[in-house]
């Protein structure tokens, strides 16, 4: 027979035991959760870096789709038996390292289309569009965004701005540009060159690109880097952001084909 002491001394014993399971559970429970939380900041820190990274691959192919559209059509001349329709495809605001270590390019043609991409209102004695000098240019702005302006009219006097510095691509480190150049006229390119450094513009068969281009966000180690953008140096200081060097060529279809 147990007796009331013994009940008592037992239900202590219980109730001691229970406590230290409670706290064990509790500290388990802690433990459980604190990994819970580290998983989902992992997580978290992933899916901004992919964001991030495929931020960069879109604003990429958007700058390499538009530049080299313009690029190809350089030096246009829908009328090349007409000596008042020649047109140098490289106009003078090609400039190297205008706006920190970035360069501008400056691609000029016929074209029947205004810079909106509209067929032009004015037409032709046969009743079509007519062709219009469009010139466009490409460089960075002070806030490291690409831009890009256009102008269009009937000759260069008569040419109005229908674009103005429009953002292009945003957190753009460096914008380089290559010119290449057919010193023998044997329809390869023999070297290349910076902007002006050409014999003539109308040897130039295409150009080299190369985009530093850095994420929104700081998804990456805070370390310093050096980069190599065409045949330029450039040292990036540690802010945590994601870089990429993207470099292409385009071809002014005219010369080439």
């Amino acid at each position: 027979m147990i007796s009331p002491r013994s009940d008592m001394n037992l239900g202590r014993q219980l109730a001691g035991m229970s406590l230290l399971e409670l706290m064990i559970a509790l500290a388990l429970s802690a433990l459980l959760l604190l990994g819970l939380v580290q998983i989902a900041s992992a997580a978290a820190a992933s899916t901004r870096l992919q964001r991030n990274q495929a931020h960069l691959q879109e604003n990429a192919r958007l700058a390499i789709t538009v530049i080299s559209r313009y690029v190809r059509e350089a030096g246009y001349n829908p009328e090349p038996w007409d000596p008042g329709r020649e047109l140098s495809g490289l106009p003078d605001g090609n400039a190297d390292s205008v706006t920190g270590k970035s360069d501008r390019l400056a691609v000029r043609s016929w074209s029947d289309l205004n810079c909106f991409d509209n067929r032009n209102a004015v037409l032709n004695a046969l009743g079509q569009p007519a062709f219009f000098i469009r010139d466009v240019t490409f460089d960075l702005n002070s806030s490291r965004g690409l831009t890009w302006q256009c102008r269009y009219g009937p000759s260069e006097a008569e040419m109005v701005t229908q674009i103005r510095r429009q953002g292009l691509v945003q957190n753009v480190d460096s914008f380089q540009v290559l010119y290449g150049e057919d010193s023998d006229d044997d329809g390869l390119v023999d070297r290349w060159v910076k902007a002006g450094q050409w014999e003539t513009p109308g040897r130039i068969l295409g150009m080299r690109f190369g985009l530093l281009l850095s994420s929104e966000d700081k998804v990456a180690e805070k370390e310093n880097h050096q980069f190599m953008v065409l045949d330029t140096a450039l040292k990036k200081q540690a802010d945590g952001r994601l870089r990429r060097v993207f470099e292409f060529a385009a071809a002014i279809r005219s010369r080439t084909e």
